[in-house]
């Protein structure tokens, strides 16, 4: 019965890379496509009008604000986000919000920032220590890494602020009584201070297309030298932090392709995957990432009869894959991100004695 329901499981994965791979390919040509144009200014040189919509003067030309963007200008001016959306759906407001800006801004003297944008929009309003990496090599070399070890690159997710590609293994392992599940990387990065580049490991429920992305390998965060004020004097540095970056997750990726350290990883998973969970616990810990709203619909899940989505059983497994299966209902794809995220934690929680371990033995720890 195994070995059938592994060739099943087989056609199903081989279907989803077919399926996926445009997704992906869509995601990549973006990410070549649209790199963000740079700019270096002095807070007293700032100058923000409200007409059409908040807008802000870069260069001798006026841009419009991107609502991640104006949650760092806010951060920055000290002023809270939750007002300025009160003020952002009519003129006059965003004409108060302009005014505010441009005064607070015009008494910070010669301080600096480095303002990213994107098709004349700004999204990303930064320190000008952001350490900026161009995408575009890391990206491609996340797409060759993974191909020349024999994964593909199979979903990707893009909004405006961050981009994330996943490559799967075309393997199946079947180290969970009753379940086959693939092996994913996913690579995640931001050009506007959404997030670190980061490039994490998963699994892959094949039956149900439930994806928990757990164990994080590489993670940079964007900080570097200051960035001269034209922007010319960076661009070895630039490039020389692109290139580490880019030699270093070629590495990590031949690490973590490596079918024996695969299997390992597997095998431990299948013992974590088993235990009992804490519905206590649980419930705490959906809540605490959550809200109540969406935590009651994994629990939901969770205590469903469904066994055709969801894996029988209640223990961590289970509780993992009706957390990603809420994911997949997400229209939000940062929101997707982070449900798949946190189905991860369940699977390979942190520290001991961590507060959002939802097990019933508390002892379990990710090797």
């Amino acid at each position: 019965m195994l070995t059938v329901n592994k060739n099943e499981a087989i056609t199903k994965l081989n279907r989803l890379i077919e399926d996926g791979r445009q997704n992906a390919g869509r995601v990549i040509e973006h990410v070549m496509q649209n790199q963000p144009q740079d700019f270096i200014v002095k807070a007293n040189a700032l100058q923000f009008s409200g007409n059409g919509g908040l807008r802000v003067a870069l260069n001798g030309a006026e841009h419009g604000v991107h609502r991640f963007a104006l949650g760092q200008i806010a951060e920055v001016a000290n002023l809270p986000v939750k007002f300025l959306d009160s003020l952002a759906g009519s003129e006059w407001g965003r004409a108060l919000i302009a005014h505010n800006l441009s005064q607070i801004f015009a008494h910070r003297d010669a301080k600096r920032h480095l303002v990213r944008t994107l098709n004349s929009e700004v999204r990303g309003f930064l320190s000008d220590s952001y350490r900026r990496l161009d995408s575009r090599p890391i990206v491609e070399a996340f797409v060759t890494g993974v191909q020349r070890l024999g994964a593909l690159p199979y979903k990707g997710i893009v909004t405006d602020t961050k981009v994330a590609i996943q490559a799967i293994l075309p393997d199946v392992f079947d180290v969970i009584p009753g379940e086959v599940v693939a092996f994913v990387l996913s690579l995640e990065n931001s050009d506007f201070g959404n997030g670190a580049l980061s490039l994490r490991v998963g699994a892959l429920r094949i039956w149900c297309d439930n994806l928990a992305v757990f164990e994080e390998n590489m993670r940079q965060v964007h900080l570097g030298r200051r960035l001269d004020e034209n922007i010319v004097f960076s661009q070895k540095t630039y490039l020389l932090d692109t290139r580490t970056t880019v030699s270093a997750l070629e590495d990590i990726i031949g690490v973590q392709l490596n079918r024996e350290g695969l299997k390992r990883r597997m095998e431990l998973l299948a013992v974590i995957a088993q235990k009992a969970v804490d519905p206590q616990a649980a419930m705490r810990m959906l809540k605490d990432s959550l809200g109540v709203g969406q935590a009651q619909a994994v629990i939901d899940a969770y205590k469903s009869a469904d066994i055709e989505m969801l894996p029988a059983g209640n223990n961590a497994w289970r509780l993992s894959n009706a957390i990603s299966w809420v994911g997949g209902k997400e229209p939000d794809a940062e929101k997707k991100l982070e449900l798949m995220k946190l189905a991860g934690r369940v699977l390979l929680p942190g520290k001991k004695g961590s507060n959002d371990v939802p097990f019933a033995d508390a002892e379990v720890v990710a090797a």
